[in-house]
């Protein structure tokens, strides 16, 4: 297969090569200038694959959380567990959660690294842009970067004064078993200076409502006496608000120091609540049972499903010009605040509720998950030195985190939905988890000789973790205090055909930290490690941007959990072999008329020895469904659809004194396993669809758009959790009309 790639990228180096003459001295069009290697450079200089988005172009293809970031990101998928997200990107994911277990895809905030799952559930109020890395960035971003890393940005102060306020407007309109609802927001950002030249400021804001576009149709089912606590027939709201505070001071053309605060807090059902698939639940067994059948359709007995997140924080970031480079210092301190309510059967069975104590089959778990982070990174990179340029740094991450949790705690009655059935809890436990990670990396570009560039860089990177645990209350206990280290190289050339034109092949390594069990007693499980091989083509010319790249990884020492119901148990699954090809495009067709195109194919994503895969499946007893082992060694990977592909069209025209746009897209996944080996639940292939018509007048700031998300009503998985208690799934949105007022001033 690398055989193949390599003469299709000498080809396509060739025929740039007879057109160069055209524009070799002219700036291209479609140059993007990215951080992807923690300095400014363009796009097609970067020898990694990289997918960039800006904040007007998320907006235009109806990306307003990171979960959706998906939809115009080939080879990224966002599956979750209830709200924890866990991004999947070529193949490579987690399915674990709780204190201490990272997502393999570092997400980075403004340069500040975000190391919690539920931390990482943001909308995306105030972007400038995001980029995507894919492949193991262990040298330069470190840990937890096996599989790539997001880098997102927003909106900076700026010294000349500016803002701009949207009013939001949506309209889920009731297709298929889905029910209507609002949807209304408003987003603004003002900026400008407070001293001349040296203090600027700026604000962000947003703030979303969503009354429900899922029903609850176990409502009509419970006594009317309780109606009124037990919630209402609607599911699926959400209430969100955020702020985002910067303040630049340049003391000096040499200087700059940006301090940042933010706090978001978001409250949903959504993701706490589920819909078992194909009736497999526990509560199935039991005949009072009530529980979803269609999309969007929910159901729950105790406690009322619930999924509340706050995050704030505060960052201070200097740079200095040293004249040989340029240093730079980001410190940070980031809290995350997580409660959760989840009725893990996903159906209204009082009667399953009471045997519960017997069975452990229909529970309601609830827990809370506060984390605190501190984050410390230094960074020197340096001006080119006649062919050299090189990068320096070093960083530490300490982070505390917990889990309490409480199963079938109904001392009092499982009020609202079975207040007849009284029990004392089943589980009282918490584990928390200390992490202390600590890195420092070297990377260093070298002209060879002319157009050719060796680039060779190293990480060495510490962890340490301590695992307590306690039951019912009783005094907390270490029951792991686990270390590792390990050694990170990248090492690459690439070869400049023009100004605007590489070619590149780089070998890396990945690191992903190992993890302990939660709400259990157990040994740590080893660290994940990726070995990748990865050739590519990128050119930026006058008219269109094209980048091509073949990928191979070799995937050690997957991390797999079970969840029994009651605790999340992880395992080492031995190894794993993904290799694929992707292009990501764009091309000015006309004057008026664009396009972009971008797909990533992966014909092998293969567990290649995973003898002992543990899971549930069939039959299902009163006890719910029954614990399976199997050998899956050979069988496809989870979260790793074969194709996924996204494509757009952009259309603007001058029409009666002013500037009309009309923006289609479509995102397709070809179908994947999202959670268990066994085939339990699987997603099938699909595609969503957008488009967004937007009218500006002339000389004006206001912009009138009318948008629809998910126009064909696609049913996808949003989040889903297989345990002892039932195959549950969320789904995302189903269709959405609305209108979007923006002011620009």
């Amino acid at each position: 297969m690398t055989g193949r790639v390599l003469i299709a990228l000498m080809l396509a180096a060739l025929a740039v090569e007879s057109v160069r003459a055209e524009d070799a001295a002219a700036p291209a069009v479609g140059e993007i200038t990215v951080t992807a290697q923690r300095r400014e450079e363009k796009q097609e200089d970067v020898p990694i694959s990289i997918t960039v988005q800006t904040g007007e172009q998320l907006r235009t293809a109806g990306v307003d959380n990171l979960r959706d970031l998906a939809l115009v990101t080939p080879g990224l998928t966002f599956q979750a567990q209830g709200n924890y997200v866990q991004p999947a990107l070529r193949g490579i994911t987690t399915l674990v959660t709780g204190p201490g277990s990272d997502n393999p895809i570092a997400l980075y905030v403004d340069g500040v690294y975000e190391g919690t799952q539920a931390g990482a559930s943001i909308d995306l109020p105030d972007v400038e842009r995001i980029e995507v890395s894919k492949g193991p960035q262990g040298t330069l971003f470190g840990r937890n970067a096996t599989g790539g890393a997001i880098q997102i940005f927003t909106k900076s102060p700026s010294f000349e004064p500016g803002g701009k306020l949207s009013v939001i407007g949506g309209y889920y309109d009731g297709g298929g078993p889905s029910r209507s609802s609002y949807d209304i927001g408003v987003q603004g950002f003002v900026t400008g200076p407070i001293v001349a030249d040296k203090l600027a400021a700026s604000l962000s804001f947003a703030f979303r409502d969503v009354d429900g576009y899922s029903r609850n149709v176990a409502f009509a089912a419970v006594p009317s006496a309780i109606a009124g606590n037990y919630g209402s027939d609607r599911m699926d709201w959400i209430h969100s608000y955020s702020a985002r505070a910067k303040l630049l001071f340049t003391p000096s053309d040499r200087v700059s120091i940006l301090a940042t605060a933010y706090y978001m807090q978001r409250g949903t059902d959504h993701g706490s609540v589920g819909l078992p698939v194909g009736g497999l639940t526990a509560a199935s067994l039991y005949p009072d049972a009530v529980y979803g059948t269609k999309p969007w359709q929910y159901a729950y007995d105790a406690p009322r499903p619930l999924t509340r997140l706050r995050n704030y924080g505060g960052s201070l970031k200097i740079d200095v010009d040293t004249g040989a480079g340029t240093f730079t210092s980001t410190t940070a301190y980031t809290q995350s605040r997580y409660l959760e309510r989840v009725d893990v059967d996903a159906a209204y069975s009082p009667q399953c509720l009471a045997a519960a104590p017997f069975t452990f089959a229909c529970l309601a778990f609830k827990d809370k998950q506060p984390n605190n982070n501190f984050f410390q990174d230094f960074l020197f990179t340096s001006e080119k030195m006649g062919r050299l340029s090189f990068i320096v740094g070093g960083n530490i991450f300490l982070s505390n985190g917990s889990i309490p949790a409480w199963i079938n705690d109904f001392t009092d009655g499982a009020r609202p939905g079975a207040p007849q059935v009284v029990n004392g809890p089943l589980l009282v436990a918490e584990t928390r988890v200390k992490t202390r990670a600590f890195g420092i990396f070297a990377e260093a570009d070298y002209e060879i000789v002319d157009r050719l560039t060796l680039t060779a860089g190293v990480r060495y990177s510490y962890e340490k973790k301590k695992g307590f645990v306690t039951f019912f209350g009783s005094p907390l206990a270490l029951f792991a205090n686990p270390d590792w280290n390990n050694v990170s190289p990248r090492v690459g050339l690439r070869y400049q055909i023009d100004a605007h034109t590489n070619v590149y092949a780089t070998f890396s390594r990945g690191f992903k930290s190992g993890i302990l069990p939660i709400l259990t007693v157990g040994p740590a499980v080893n660290p994940e490690k990726v070995s990748a091989w990865e050739v590519g083509f990128k050119t930026a010319r006058r008219r269109f941007n094209l980048n091509v790249a073949g990928f191979y990884y070799d995937y050690k020492n997957l991390q797999i959990q079970s969840f029994t119901g009651t605790a999340i148990i992880p395992t080492n699954a031995a190894s794993a072999r993904i290799y694929g090809v992707e292009f990501d495009g764009t091309a000015q067709l006309t004057q008026q008329l664009s396009a972009r195109l971008g797909a990533t194919w992966m014909p092998k994503a293969d567990f290649t020895d995973f003898p002992n895969a543990a899971g549930y499946g069939l039959p299902i007893t009163a006890g719910g469904l029954s614990p399976i082992v199997g050998d899956v060694s050979g069988d496809r990977l989870l979260r790793a659809p074969r194709l996924s592909a996204v494509f757009g069209l952009t259309y603007t025209a001058e029409v009666s004194g002013g500037e009309l746009t009309v923006a289609p897209s479509v995102y397709y996944s070809s179908k994947y396993l999202p959670y268990d080996p066994f085939g339990v639940l699987v997603q099938k292939g699909y595609a969503r669809v957008a488009a967004e018509v937007s009218y500006r007048p002339d000389g004006s700031g206001l912009r009138v758009s009318l948008w629809g998300r998910n126009l064909t009503n696609t049913k996808s998985y949003s989040s889903t959790t297989i345990s002892a208690g039932a195959a549950r799934v969320t789904y995302d949105e189903p269709r959405e009309i609305g209108l979007t007022i923006d002011y620009d001033f």
